[in-house]
């Protein structure tokens, strides 16, 4: 992080029009981490090694994000409350905690769920292409220590409904951090639409997709891409035609 505050410090880049090359290549390299070990060892002959290279340029994508918002809200830092350049040593010592909200508290969240969410997209493809013997779809309980209440009420009545059903397009594993749930694909019957428990609560910003569907570990409503700064949308496309 020293060369990337020095960079920023002395504006050898615009941080809102460009992104920072070694920032970026950190942070893809700790998600493309996350996919292949939620996908665990695939060849390329595998039948899921393209939706895994699909993954893989989504986390570019992501990355890209998340590295225009952590250069921005450290450039934030540069001036002091009268408008004035701050010495650099005061300005390393003031984003201090916005790197480590970065780097330490977000990232281990995000890394988890994005294993997490890794593996549940391999189960998903796993499923629809078993549907056919086993069509639906079990809630399985939580290993989890914390139990999410949300979650609770689908697993707690052994949730079944079909890999096809609607509902999973609005709760399933996944979209919640750090959610440790399970589907387990089965032949049983279905639960009766009476028996399945209404709920207006909504996934967490970034985890209301299907992965197993689209390949984004993260959905484009996470803060990172819905509350960009402005500018980041054409900076991620610029940046990664460039490296493409």
């Amino acid at each position: 992080m020293a060369k990337v505050l020095r960079d920023i410090f002395e504006k050898k880049f615009n941080v809102r029009e460009d992104i920072d090359g070694e920032l970026y290549e950190a942070t893809l390299e700790i998600f493309n981490r996350a996919a292949d070990e939620g996908f665990t060892s695939i060849e390329p002959d595998d039948p899921e090694f393209d939706f895994l290279e699909q993954i893989r340029g989504n986390n570019e994508v992501f990355s890209a994000f998340r590295t225009h918002r952590m250069q921005n809200d450290i450039a934030a830092q540069l001036l002091d409350t009268d408008g004035r350049l701050k010495p650099f040593p005061k300005f390393q010592e003031d984003v201090q905690s916005i790197i480590g909200e970065y780097n330490t508290n977000w990232l281990q969240t995000e890394y988890d769920t994005a294993v997490l969410r890794a593996h549940q997209a391999a189960d998903w493809k796993k499923f629809e292409r078993d549907s056919d013997i086993m069509p639906n779809l079990r809630w399985m309980p939580t290993t989890s220590v914390e139990v999410d209440e949300i979650h609770r009420q689908f697993w707690s009545i052994r949730l079944t409904l079909p890999v096809n059903d609607s509902f999973w397009k609005y709760h399933r594993p996944g979209d919640r951090w750090n959610c440790k749930c399970s589907l387990e694909q089965t032949d049983d019957k279905p639960t009766p639409a009476d028996g399945i428990p209404v709920t207006d609560e909504k996934p967490a910003p970034g985890l209301d997709n299907n992965p197993g569907e689209d390949g984004k570990l993260f959905s484009d409503s996470h803060p990172y891409i819905a509350d960009a700064y402005q500018g980041a949308g054409k900076a991620v496309e610029t940046f990664l035609k460039k490296r493409r």
